[in-house]
């Protein structure tokens, strides 16, 4: 790799570190509507639980489902790694996740690892296109980590 690409890369990097950051931000202050601008129209997401969703306008709504339902919701990720293919404006952002949300008898402390496919718009904003999460731990009162639900195949 030649200096002016990892120059670049580093760039791309650190713009989407601070993308990420925002996107926590959105999430600490319950901001559903910054949470879809940061998102690519197409959004697709898999959560820890297995759910799937589609499109950044969903996402943005069932966020602001999740924070009227509850006050005391947070969930942060934090990038371990980012990798650029500067050339054709995709990254991949490897990760770890903590979320805390309220359950009927008490507070339930998550967390688990992420992968996330970002691709650089026209304007030349990072936007995020995709987002797999993976549930390792939980922690709460009974009910308060439902598992799954199970994959029946045909």
């Amino acid at each position: 790799m030649s200096n002016s690409s990892e120059i670049n890369e580093s760039k791309s990097s650190n713009a989407i570190r601070a993308v990420r950051e925002l996107f926590n931000d959105a999430i600490a202050n319950h901001d559903a509507e910054t949470i879809g601008i940061l998102l690519a129209p197409n959004y697709h997401i898999v959560t820890g639980r297995s759910d799937q969703f589609h499109g950044a306008n969903e996402e943005s709504q069932r966020w602001a489902s999740v924070f009227e339902k509850d006050p005391k919701v947070v969930y942060r990720r934090t990038p371990r790694e980012i990798r650029v293919n500067e050339n054709w404006g995709l990254a991949e952002e490897l990760g770890d996740w903590t979320g805390s949300y309220s359950a009927e008898n008490g507070m339930v402390n998550a967390s688990g690892v992420y992968s996330a496919k970002w691709q650089r718009a026209e304007d030349g904003e990072w936007l995020i296109q995709v987002e797999v999460f993976t549930t390792l731990e939980c922690d709460g009162p009974a009910g308060g980590c439902a598992k799954p639900d199970p994959i029946i195949r045909s």
